[in-house]
C-alpha cells in the first residue's frame, strides 16, 4: 500500500481564475483525482492547505491511500508517495482521523432490497417518532407496513408516505410544547440521540475491525448536495468527521481494514482513517 500527498502544481495555482473554479467544483477535483489512480483502488480525503500547511491561500489538498503508487507525470498534481507498511502490535494506542459517511440499513416501503439512511437523520427521525407515538400524533401502524413472513416470522417495513416536517410541526403544536423550554429540551434530545448514533456507528465498525475506541468524537456533519437543477432530486451524501484514540485489537483485522476503507461514499473522499503512534 502507498500513502500520498496530492496538492495543485505551483503553475496551476498561479492562474488564480483556474484555480479558484476548481477549488469551488469539488466534484470536478475528484474526477482529476481518479486520473492519478487507473486501476481505481484507492482512498482519499481533502483537507485544506491553509490548516495542514499554514499557507495564505486555502487550497485543496489529498490523502490517499492506494494499492499502487499514484501516477507522477500529471500537470495538474504535484505527488508525493511513500509505501505504508504500518507494524502494529495488538494494544498499540493510535489517534485517529476518520471521514466517513455513516449509513444505516432500512426496509422501505416498494423497495425490494434495504435502502440505506443516513445514521444522523434515522436518529433524530426515529426520536420524532416515539415523542409522536407517545403523544398520539401517529400510531405504529401509521409508520410501519407489518409482513407476515410464515411460523411467526415478521419483517417490518418504512411506510414512504409520511412527511418528517409535517410530523414534527404537528409534535410541536401541541400544548405540551408550547413552552420555549420544552421545545428546546426536546432539540436537544433530538441532538444527543444523533451523536450517540453517530459515534455507535463507528463502535460497530470497531468491532468488527480489530480494535476498540478509547476515545471519540463526531463532529462535523454536513450534507453534500449531488444534484443539479435539470435533476430536481436530493441527491447526495453525508459526512461526519471522527476523531479520537484507539487501541488495536487484532493486527491483521485492523491493517486489512484500514486498506478497505470504512462506510461507502468511498469514491466522494470518506473512508479514509488517518493513524499515528500515540
Amino acid at each position: 500500500m502507498y500513502l500520498s500527498r496530492i496538492q495543485l502544481t505551483p503553475a496551476l495555482l498561479e492562474q488564480t481564475q483556474l484555480g479558484r473554479l476548481l477549488r469551488r467544483d469539488s466534484y470536478g477535483m475528484h474526477q482529476l483525482l481518479w486520473d492519478l489512480f487507473p486501476d481505481g483502488q484507492y482512498l482519499f480525503r481533502e483537507e485544506n492547505s491553509r490548516e495542514q500547511q499554514n499557507t495564505v491561500q486555502s487550497w485543496p489538498l489529498f490523502y490517499a491511500l492506494s494499492h499502487k503508487p499514484p501516477s507522477e507525470n500529471s500537470p495538474l498534481f504535484r505527488v508525493d508517495s511513500k509505501p505504508f507498511q504500518p507494524k502494529l502490535h495488538n494494544g498499540d494506542r493510535l489517534s485517529f482521523h476518520l471521514r466517513a459517511n455513516p449509513t444505516v440499513a432500512k426496509r422501505q416501503e416498494g423497495k425490494k432490497n434495504s435502502a440505506r439512511h443516513d445514521v444522523v437523520m434515522d436518529a433524530k427521525y426515529q426520536h420524532l417518532l416515539q415523542h409522536c407515538f407517545e403523544n398520539g400524533v401517529v400510531t405504529e401502524g401509521d409508520v410501519y407496513l407489518e409482513q407476515h413472513l410464515g411460523q411467526q416470522k415478521q419483517r417490518r417495513t418504512l411506510r414512504n408516505n409520511l412527511d418528517r416536517k409535517q410530523l414534527q410541526q404537528k409534535l410541536l403544536s401541541l400544548p405540551a410544547f408550547k413552552e420555549h423550554a420544552r421545545r428546546e429540551a426536546f432539540m436537544q434530545e433530538q441532538q444527543q440521540k444523533a451523536d450517540l448514533a453517530a459515534v455507535n456507528w463507528l463502535e460497530k465498525k470497531a468491532e468488527a475491525g480489530g480494535f476498540e475506541l478509547e476515545q471519540t468524537q463526531a463532529t462535523g456533519y454536513l450534507w453534500h448536495s449531488l444534484s443539479t437543477v435539470k435533476q430536481k432530486r436530493n441527491a447526495g451524501y453525508s459526512s461526519m468527521d471522527y476523531q479520537g484514540v484507539l487501541r488495536v485489537t487484532d493486527t491483521n483485522t485492523f491493517v486489512s481494514q484500514l486498506n478497505k476503507g470504512f462506510g461507502p461514499a468511498k469514491r466522494f473522499g470518506c473512508g479514509l482513517m488517518l493513524i499515528r503512534p500515540m
